[in-house]
């Protein structure tokens, strides 16, 4: 399939592209979460003061 020089450097970029990748899910993901949670905290807060 791989064969030689090229063949592993084909197949680290590809591992390094999969890394960037995951890196920038888990990014958005972990700014997504931390967004819904303040706004379900100041919901519950002016639900408390109500």
């Amino acid at each position: 399939m791989f064969y030689g020089v090229n063949g592993f450097v084909f197949v680290l970029v590809y591992l390094v592209m999969f890394a960037v990748a995951a890196g920038a899910l888990y990014i958005v993901v972990r700014l997504a979460v931390q967004h819904a949670l303040r706004a379900h905290t100041r919901w519950l807060e002016e639900r408390a003061t109500e």
